[in-house]
């Protein structure tokens, strides 16, 4: 009977540290298509808008932000998260969506990364004729990821 006392109480403390050290979240396609459509949205529309070259930087921070989630390296509060509460970023939880074997997220994963690497290039741009054409592209990308799951 101790035996047994022992390995609950081991066990409880074992869940409880755990659960301590990272809460559990689970990615679903929802979230994953939630923050894919935010992304389309900040790259496609938004930053398409005006003429000047700090409202493009804005969206495609905001694109950054999405992709990397707060725990990025290139992750900028200052700018605004428009996926908080959608996720943990989008990279982020097609990695975890492909460890957990949901269909599609591999392909989406290629494309997020291509549209990452492109906005972590327009966002150093200094023309909006130039940055914005490249937003668009990201928009794309962001999309082919969005239709692949």
């Amino acid at each position: 009977m101790r035996t047994i006392l022992a390995g609950v109480a081991v066990m409880a403390l074992a869940v409880l540290f755990v659960s301590q050290i990272a809460p559990a979240q689970s990615v679903t396609v929802k979230s994953l298509k939630d923050q894919l459509q935010t992304g389309v949205f900040h790259s496609g529309e938004l930053a398409q808008r005006g003429t000047a070259i700090a409202g493009t930087r804005t969206h495609l921070q905001h694109v950054i932000n999405c992709l990397e989630g707060p725990n990025g390296a290139n992750f900028a509060q200052a700018a605004g998260y428009p996926c908080q509460g959608q996720g943990s970023g989008i990279l982020v939880d097609l990695r975890a969506g492909s460890g957990a074997g949901i269909r599609g997220t591999d392909r989406a994963l290629r494309y997020a990364t291509i549209a990452h690497t492109l906005a972590l290039q327009a966002i150093r741009m200094n023309d909006v004729n130039e940055a914005q054409p490249w937003a668009m592209v990201i928009s794309r990308q962001l999309q082919i990821a969005f239709d692949s799951i």
